[in-house]
């Protein structure tokens, strides 16, 4: 028989979408119109200083939050255009390198300036004899494909969403194991508000390479805002175990395990959200660990976490039933 504190979870689906959609919202566009820089990547293997091609380059928050993403072409380079003013990072990863972050850069405004250049060093992880090493270690993606890549990427850079969807596509068609491409045509494809096509595109990408951030992170959300619980955990786990310290995709792992009836893991992962920034926006572990314990013999415990979780949010929607559950359990 369900419990009779079920509909707490229950309404906490609904505001950790809500707050998903919020904090997930990032562009190129975002900042102040202090300035507009061009950002130029340039990235070359540690042990040989040879160009590292076909790499994922993102551009980041210091928070984490990703504002774009683009695919070193045959020189190593990446570039970002139309960055607003503010504080931004660059991460370059990809298959048998070590995921190296640039120091916190400034961009736009007096600190920053229209030009920037990050010139990055990446490590091999793979073992590999001589001056080859680079060259070893690039996929080989066709020149057509890359060049329909790079006019999507500048289409997407003008809000031209059609446009950056159909090159994106070209470049599939050019190479059908293109991930960055198939990631890209998934933006697109949201821009376009074709969820169904979204879906389709992100879950290429992912089968292509399931440590992909922006896919896992959308299929998981998407997923999980649909109540299709199953589906979403193992793009979330992958979110959570790429953004170990994210409040936010950790409330929505634990509350989905939860939903899954895997109640220790629910457990486990909820409890370790008071611990991470910001943990007051996401008081609603609380109740996950509340509804966790139930059945336990652990009613102290719940009673602690239904308190918690009124200190943290008081003016939540949820408190005077979250008061109400309290009382039933201290009269018990």
């Amino acid at each position: 028989m369900r419990s009779s504190h079920f509909w707490l979870l229950t309404v906490a689906v609904a505001l950790l979408s809500a707050a998903g959609t919020a904090q997930q919202t990032m562009t190129m566009s975002a900042g102040s119109s202090a300035g507009i820089s061009t950002v130029s990547v340039h990235v070359t293997y540690e042990q040989n200083h040879r160009p590292a091609a076909a790499l994922r380059v993102e551009l980041i928050s210091p928070m984490g939050g990703m504002a774009g993403m683009r695919t070193t072409d045959g020189n190593g380079s990446a570039t970002f255009d139309g960055v607003g003013s503010g504080s931004y990072q660059v991460q370059v990863s990809g298959p048998d390198i070590e995921t190296t972050k640039s120091e916190i850069f400034e961009t736009g405004g007096t600190t920053g300036g229209p030009h920037i250049t990050e010139r990055i060093q990446v490590r091999s992880t793979k073992t590999v004899s001589g001056e080859s090493a680079g060259a070893a270690l690039a996929p080989i993606i066709p020149e057509a494909a890359q060049k329909e890549f790079k006019l999507g990427s500048k289409e997407m850079d003008k809000k031209h969403w059609d446009e950056a969807k159909n090159h994106f596509q070209k470049a599939i068609d050019a190479f059908p194991k293109y991930t960055e491409a198939f990631n890209s045509l998934g933006l697109a494809e949201i821009q376009l508000k074709d969820g169904k096509s979204a879906v389709e595109a992100f879950r290429a990408a992912t089968q292509i390479d399931p440590t992909l951030q922006q896919p896992n992170v959308y299929l998981g959300q998407f997923y999980y805002e649909n109540k299709q619980y199953k589906e979403a955990e193992p793009y979330l786990l992958r979110s959570a175990a790429d953004q170990p310290t994210s409040a936010q995709l950790l409330t929505a792992l634990a509350n989905t395990q939860l939903q899954n009836g895997e109640t220790d893991l629910a457990l486990a992962n909820a409890r370790k959200v008071p611990s991470l920034p910001n943990p007051k926006q996401f008081a609603i572990s609380h109740l996950i660990v509340a509804q966790a314990l139930m059945g336990k013999g652990k009613d102290d415990e719940m009673a602690k976490e239904y308190q918690e979780y009124l200190k943290e949010a008081p003016d939540s929607p949820l408190a005077p039933r979250v008061k109400d559950a309290l009382e039933k359990l201290k009269a018990k």
